[in-house]
């Protein structure tokens, strides 16, 4: 969808003529509304001057004086600018102008997260908006009788869409609500469309294990489900931890070869977090506290015999591979005894204490206006490099957050050519990493932008409501803090490289900031993300190096980028 969409399901005319003439020819208006049909209308709709977005009008109703002693032709352009400018009006009055009769839907994922969290929960006064937008169409399942199978029909047609309408519908009507309408085998459709690729094989490592603990530390569907108390028939838990990585960490649901072993550990921490019943582990050395729990890194302190852990710190570390016992609160469950916390007893998988989330790379800053130090590498002195982030950012306001850098996004276009996303999905230094934190941090590195600048966070894939997990993070370590400054310094050289200016040949930092530093409002939601930047700001070398053509479906961001000149 790349403008505002007129449909009009029914159209109907009733002549009313004056009593004190002779009464006109029965069919008058069969000629001026065949040549409204035929174009006249479609011209003039296409005139419309109005918000981007689907806007649905139930009923429009219109008295027009109409000269019939005028061609037929005349009388359709008439008639038909009247009713586009009647349409035009009642958008600008907003819906105090039609109550119940006009919906808004900003962009696709919006409308079609509406119709699953409507049908899901019961919800059809908008069943219209949703019919006449083509969310349901004739010969899908009734969503009277049949609302699971309706909402999965349509889903099905937007398939790069589902994961993000459903995190947005789950939020809006809760996970209890989807399971009613469609039950197990609803989970499974789901997943089959979400992820037809099989998951990666092979036991996960140390850092796939940390990875799982800060993926449901971050993830808001994991709060939903643990907030559900809903007991899940098998093998719901799977479809749930493909959208948890879908909200997490799309590039791991898109290329799950790179992550083996992630999607089960999500599927076993859900399953503790609902209260159901682990999964037996095909070995005995992956028990079911080596799930995402927030143990240990393997600090040398966890006993084999059921004793309390002895490393220095062990609780702010994650991912024991030493023994299956660790709880990650300073003790160890392991066989030979009970946890011994210090309230005595120790949590299960997914439960109470929260699991630390990983560093996060902190490069020289610059404010939101573009002021700041040069662009270049991590900076290992910065104060916040030394320290996690604590601050909660704000919900986006209305039309967009602002930042001084909403060119960031350009280099969408030149990603590929850095080697992303696979090369932050292979950096053995990176592992424990989701790929938002990775491109977060490679922004800061390549711009040197606050942390929760709207540009470096858009750029993760990731608006201010959705970054607190990624704010909280504690400091890159040394080698992450390389493997992120090699990753942005190639980054720069081939944005440097589709620039093609001379200039740029040996300063490639140089051209991000060209290309980059442009005010502008960002809006990030789950599966969107638009820039919106003042038409005077309009780049020729932008434009011809291809930088800010729409990158429509990123598949790695899990979400459409679109870019508005206003």
């Amino acid at each position: 969808m790349s403008g505002p969409t007129v449909v009009i399901d029914r159209l109907s005319v009733t002549l009313r003529h004056d009593p004190a003439e002779a009464p006109p020819a029965a069919d008058r208006l069969r000629g001026p509304v065949r040549h409204a049909v035929g174009g006249a209308l479609e011209s003039a709709l296409r005139g419309l001057v109005l918000p981007p977005g689907h806007w649905c009008l139930a009923r429009l109703d219109l008295t027009l004086d109409l000269d019939l002693a005028r061609p037929d032709p005349a009388l359709a352009r008439d008639w038909s600018q009247a009713v586009a400018a009647a349409i035009e009006r009642t958008v600008q009055e907003g819906r105090a102008a039609a109550p119940g009769a006009l919906v808004h839907y900003r962009h696709d994922v919006e409308l079609l997260a509406d119709a699953v969290a409507g049908l899901a929960a019961g919800r059809r006064e908008r069943l219209w908006a949703w019919r006449q937008t083509g969310i349901l169409r004739p010969g899908d399942p009734a969503p009277d009788a049949a609302p699971g199978p309706a909402l999965l029909a349509a889903l099905e047609r937007h398939p790069q869409y589902a994961a993000a309408a459903v995190l947005r519908a789950a939020e809006d009507c809760g996970l209890a609500a989807l399971e009613r309408a469609w039950g197990r085998a609803g989970w499974q459709r789901l997943a089959a469309l979400v992820a037809p690729e099989e998951p990666g094989m092979g036991a996960p490592d140390p850092g796939t294990r940390a990875l799982a603990r800060t993926l449901l530390a971050g993830s808001r569907l994991a709060g939903l489900v643990r907030a559900s108390r809903l007991r899940p028939a098998e093998p719901t838990p799977d479809a749930w931890a493909l959208l948890v990585l879908a909200e997490t960490d799309p590039a791991a649901l898109e290329r799950p070869a790179a992550r083996p072993g992630l999607r089960a550990l999500l599927a076993e921490g859900l399953r503790t977090l609902a209260g159901g019943p682990a999964r037996p582990a095909p070995e005995p050395a992956q028990r079911v506290r080596e799930l995402p729990d927030g143990g240990c890194a393997g600090c040398g302190g966890c006993t084999a015999d059921g004793g309390r852990c002895a490393g220095a710190g062990c609780a702010a570390h994650a991912g024991c591979d030493r023994h299956p016992g660790c709880t990650g609160r300073g003790t160890c469950a392991g066989d030979g005894g009970p946890a011994s916390g210090a309230d005595g007893a120790g949590a299960p998988p997914g439960r109470d204490a929260p699991p630390q989330g990983p560093p996060s790379a902190d490069p020289p800053r610059a404010g939101a206006d573009g002021s700041g130090p040069a662009p270049g590498g991590l900076a290992a002195g910065d104060s916040a490099a030394r320290a996690p982030v604590r601050a909660e950012p704000a919900p986006h306001p209305p039309g967009g957050a602002a930042t001084g850098w909403a060119g960031l996004l350009f280099l969408l276009a030149t990603a590929a050519e850095a080697g992303l996303p696979d090369r932050a999905l292979a950096e053995p230094a990176l592992a424990a990493r989701p790929l938002p934190w990775s491109l977060r941090a490679a922004a800061r590195a390549l711009c040197g932008l606050e942390p929760e600048d709207p540009a470096a966070l858009a750029l993760a894939g990731l608006g201010p409501d959705r970054a607190a997990g990624l704010l909280r993070a504690a400091p890159a370590t040394p080698s992450e803090q390389a493997a992120v400054s090699a990753l942005a310094a190639d980054w720069a050289r081939a944005t440097a490289a589709r620039l093609g200016d001379e200039r740029y040949a040996d300063d490639p930092f140089g051209a991000v900031a060209a290309v980059a530093r442009r005010p502008g409002r960002i809006t990030a939601e789950t599966g969107w993300i638009e820039v919106h930047l003042a038409a005077a700001d309009t780049d020729l070398a932008v434009r011809r190096a291809g930088l800010d053509l729409d990158p429509g479906w990123v598949g790695w961001l899990g979400a459409v980028v679109r870019y508005r000149y206003v």
